[in-house]
């Protein structure tokens, strides 16, 4: 269990690769103006000159070293956590690389699938992203209900205070 947050790091990073490795195999593929925005129903409703595809990946990029950043430093003022479970640097790292894989998945995902409709491969993205943002904000509900049920452990435990 220990280990577990430096192989989420390693799947982030991946999928990081991946993004960048995908963009640079089909740019010359992709027409001169790419989706990069989807209604819910996940028809392109925003197009883009193909070079902005390359923003993307420095968006993701910036992503990943950001929340890097932060799992290797929990007490950062821009990680926004309840303190009692950054008081626990074990399993605050363990959950904001959890969140890291989740927001990197995203970001593949909507790299793959905005490629994907602009080389004509489908009409339309799935709904795959729409689920993983569900997920994310399940994940941050799930934390603060954790976070309250160790406030109330920690309060029923010390009376006096």
């Amino acid at each position: 269990m220990k280990k577990l947050p430096f192989y989420l790091k390693i799947v982030s990073f991946v999928l990081l690769i991946f993004i960048w490795d995908y963009i640079f195999i089909n740019y010359r593929n992709l027409p001169l103006s790419v989706p990069i925005h989807f209604d819910w129903d996940g028809k392109p409703n925003f197009f883009v000159p193909r070079i902005m595809i390359w923003f993307l990946a420095g968006v993701a990029t910036f992503i990943y070293l950001l929340i890097f950043y932060l799992t290797k430093n929990i007490n950062s003022p821009m990680l926004k956590m309840p303190q009692n479970i950054k008081d626990n640097t074990m399993k605050a790292e363990r959950i904001v690389s959890i969140f890291h894989l989740i927001i990197m998945l995203i970001l593949t995902v909507i790299t793959y699938e905005s490629i994907a409709v602009g080389l004509g491969k489908y009409d339309a993205v799935s709904p795959v992203t729409n689920y993983l943002i569900v997920v994310l904000f399940l994940g941050v509900i799930a934390m603060m209900i954790y976070s309250y049920m160790i406030s109330k452990r920690s309060v029923s435990q010390n009376p006096l205070n």
